[in-house]
C-alpha cells in the first residue's frame, strides 16, 4: 500500500511540474502572437537579480522575423529541474504591447558556440528553462549584428 501511495504521488509531482512548463510556454506563444516590440537591454556584470537597475539598451526589435527568433527559442526551450546556481544575467528581454510588459532575464555564453542559453521570466526568478544550442546561437547572431 506504501508503495502504490509514493509511486501515485511521485506521478502526481511529475505531471504537475509538466503543466506548469508548458503554461509558461503558452503564454509566451500567445504573447509572441500580440507582441510588437522587444526592447533587449545589455546588464552590469557581477550584479545579482535584485539589484539590477541600470540597463542599457542594445536594441529594439519591432520586425516579426527578428522577435520571433527570441520567441521561438523560448517555446522549444526545456525546463532546468531543480535549483539553479546562476551568476548577473547578460541581457534582459521585453516585450512590450499596448502598454503592457513582460521581461525575461537571458544568460548566453558569447564566446561557446556550443552552450546553451538560459532564461527566466522575472515574475518567476525560481524557474530556468535551457534553449538549444542552435536557438542559442540564433540569439547570437542577431545580438552581434545590433553591434555593428
Amino acid at each position: 500500500m506504501r508503495k502504490s501511495r509514493i509511486l501515485f504521488l511521485t506521478i502526481v509531482l511529475l505531471l504537475i511540474t509538466t503543466y506548469s512548463s508548458n503554461a509558461e510556454k503558452e503564454v509566451i506563444a500567445q504573447r509572441a502572437q500580440e507582441q510588437e516590440t522587444l526592447i533587449v537591454y545589455k546588464l552590469q556584470k557581477d550584479t545579482t537579480l535584485q539589484q539590477l537597475t541600470k540597463k542599457d539598451v542594445l536594441a529594439t526589435f519591432k520586425d516579426k522575423t527578428d522577435t520571433n527568433i527570441f520567441i521561438n527559442a523560448m517555446n522549444t526551450s526545456e525546463k532546468i529541474s531543480g535549483i539553479v546556481n546562476i551568476a548577473s544575467p547578460n541581457y534582459e528581454l521585453t516585450f512590450q504591447k499596448d502598454g503592457t510588459e513582460e521581461s525575461y532575464y537571458l544568460w548566453v555564453n558569447p564566446n561557446d558556440s556550443t552552450s546553451n542559453a538560459m532564461y527566466i521570466n522575472k515574475k518567476d526568478p525560481y524557474t530556468a528553462y535551457k534553449l538549444s544550442v542552435n536557438s542559442t546561437n540564433s540569439i547570437k547572431k542577431l545580438l552581434m549584428k545590433t553591434k555593428n
